[in-house]
């Protein structure tokens, strides 16, 4: 994630960081306790690796994201190296 440079007020400009961190938060660390830092760096690891492999997006047409490139990229016309 790159942080955000724009105009003051401007809504959109952290939406999708936002809406990733809120749905860490709500669907896996609400209500934990760690006993470490890195417990807490394991869990959510885990999670976005789960999110990004197998959580099924509406949004995607109820794919995970990686299918979703994965299909983009093999759409992609093949170029030739030179």
């Amino acid at each position: 994630m790159r942080s955000s440079m724009s105009r003051k007020g401007d809504c959109w400009d952290n939406a999708c960081s936002e809406t990733l961190l809120g749905s860490l938060k709500v669907e896996r660390l609400h209500g934990m306790r760690f006993e470490s830092r890195r417990a807490a760096k394991d869990e959510t690891i885990d999670w976005l690796l789960w999110y990004n492999s197998r959580r099924l997006h509406s949004t995607l047409g109820y794919i995970s994201p990686m299918q979703y490139e994965q299909r983009w990229l093999a759409a992609q016309p093949k170029t030739a190296n030179m």
